[in-house]
């Protein structure tokens, strides 16, 4: 078999999946006849075949629902069955009470899909298969669709419902070969058990296709597969050491730092180690969202794009620079481009991909702040401190509310901690409109693009209290009751409001200090024209 972009994705998608969920109140029950039968030990025999994990959960009263949330977190894929026939502990209510509601074949598993799309939002993948002994599998997408209401972007298709990180499908257990006998589009979507796990691979590498998504996954499976050595690296044998350590720090609480970046760094050198095999995964890429050529504009330039391009674009490199040149002109309906040109058209290399991806600009917003924005995950574990890279804003009195000022923190680490004083001056570079005085370009998010205002004159001090305990400058909760969001306000000392935006990578905060100190040792001299601009 031909290896494609979808096989090699469906590969790391098997690798990486480990454990599989089914809630299904008939697990154990062992009722042959009925439409809505669930064989427990034939399903985990044909998973751990394919090497999978599988935890079969079967409920029997409602207050077993509660049980299901902490396994939705700790599982790579859920199944679920629509009917959960479960006895209620509850007063059973009126009957102008259960009007309302929905029906009750499916109930409880939507209450569960709700929990399981609250918990996920826009943060966490999901791949949830209801997976029913019922016939009308269009009602039941319709019900579960209706019943995630108008507060979720969801999308309606054949027997499936999505967003662009939670997918669900509505499939139907097998029961015998004349199901859905005269309705031949439901009969692709009946899974026997012996084809669950090859449904769940295939689905789920659907939902996260794409090369760098493919890296991720295969970084996270070698994390999984090699825990063991990790763990044999941070073993309690450290322990001595670690604590030795915290005691002598001044602030012992920067202790918990320390193991924070060795894990990262660990980490990154067993990825390294292990080298992830990429070298086939563009041309791959390439042959499967390349299948016919098209056209793309850029400055006013037509360009005919397909495979052999995009290879050698991906190819080539500075050095060989030279020979893309009669490539370009041909690809250019044989338009003669100068070398500037050609070198503006790789500048802007991401737009060759608008076949592919809809907005490159939008792309290359999410990657440029991956490379330098450090919070990627939010809510954040714990209140921000003010260090070096931190970057805040000040609403401006009388003006619209959202007119802000934004500065950037450059005071160096060493005087961010172990604030002994309590009260002191922090030092910070204003961030203006992009490109008005500086080449620095920071990405806020995707509608404010600053610089910095590199100037001598343009620093700024602000004063701060730290607290007394951890000795530094801590950003304090607030919460808005407006966009029900939650912000981080550090407060000086004449109470002005500072909210905390974001922080910087620290080597990306330090190329700037590093540029802003060399911009301030220049020296002006008087000296004769003639000799100054001598050559």
């Amino acid at each position: 078999m031909k290896r494609t972009f979808t096989s090699l994705t469906k590969e790391i998608v098997d690798r990486f999946l480990h454990s599989i969920l089914f809630v299904d109140d008939k697990a154990y029950k062992h009722d042959d006849n009925g439409k809505n039968s669930f064989d427990a030990g034939q399903i985990s025999n044909i998973f751990a075949q394919k090497g999978k994990l599988c935890t079969i959960f079967a409920p029997s009263i409602e207050e077993d629902l509660d049980k299901c949330v902490p396994l939705f977190a700790k599982s790579d894929v859920i199944v679920l069955d629509w009917y959960l026939d479960l006895s209620s502990t509850n007063p059973a209510k009126n009957d102008d009470e259960d009007a309302d509601e929905e029906e009750p074949q499916g109930k409880y598993t939507s209450r569960l899909i709700k929990d399981i799309v609250d918990d996920a939002k826009d943060e966490k993948l999901k791949l949830i298969i209801v997976y029913t002994g019922e016939t009308d599998l269009y009602k039941v997408t319709t019900q579960i669709y209706q019943h995630l209401g108008k507060n979720y972007s969801f999308k309606k298709k054949e027997c499936c419902i999505s967003t662009s990180n939670i997918v669900i499908l509505v499939r139907a257990k097998y029961r015998s070969e004349n199901q859905y006998k005269y309705l031949n589009k439901l009969k692709t979507k009946v899974v026997k058990y012996k084809d669950l796990p090859e449904i769940i691979v295939t689905e789920y590498a659907n939902l996260i296709k794409g090369l760098v998504s493919n890296f991720a996954l295969s970084a996270i499976a070698t994390i999984r597969e090699n825990t063991s050595r990790i763990l044999n690296v941070y073993s309690p044998r450290l322990d001595a050491a670690y604590l030795g350590h915290k005691i002598a720090l001044p602030n012992p609480d920067d202790a918990k730092s320390l193991l924070i970046k060795l894990f990262g760094e660990s980490i990154t050198d067993l990825i390294s180690s292990i080298d992830i095999d990429t070298s086939d995964w563009i041309k791959l890429w390439t042959y499967s969202h390349y299948r016919k050529p098209s056209s793309v504009k850029i400055k006013d330039m037509n360009i005919q794009i397909k495979r052999s391009i995009i290879m050698q674009l991906i190819k080539s490199h500075e050095k060989r620079f030279d020979n893309l040149i009669d490539f370009f002109n041909d690809c250019f309906y044989n338009e003669h481009l100068s070398k500037s040109t050609i070198r503006e058209i790789l500048k802007n290399g991401s737009s060759l991909f608008e076949h592919v991806e809809k907005d490159p600009h939008q792309s290359n917003l999410e990657f440029a702040k991956l490379t330098h924005h450090k919070n990627m995950f939010r809510p954040l574990s714990k209140n921000p401190y003010l260090t070096l890279g931190t970057i805040v804003r000040l609403r401006q009195v009388n003006k619209d509310q959202n007119e802000y000022l934004y500065y950037l923190c450059i005071q160096q680490r060493c005087d961010s901690l172990r604030i002994t004083d309590l009260e002191r001056r922090f030092l910070f570079l204003p961030l203006i409109s992009e490109g008005k005085k500086s080449k620095y370009n920071i990405i806020i998010d995707s509608q404010k693009h600053m610089s910095i205002s590199a100037s001598s004159y343009d620093l700024k001090t602000i004063k701060f209290i730290a607290d007394k305990d951890k000795k530094i400058v801590e950003a304090i909760t607030v919460n808005d009751n407006t966009n029900h969001n939650i912000r981080y306000v550090f407060k000086s000392i004449y109470d002005e409001e500072y909210e905390w935006v974001l922080d910087l990578k620290e080597a990306h905060a330090q190329r700037i200090i590093n540029e802003y100190c060399a911009n301030l040792s220049r020296v002006g001299l008087d000296e004769s024209e003639w000799l100054r601009t001598l050559e």
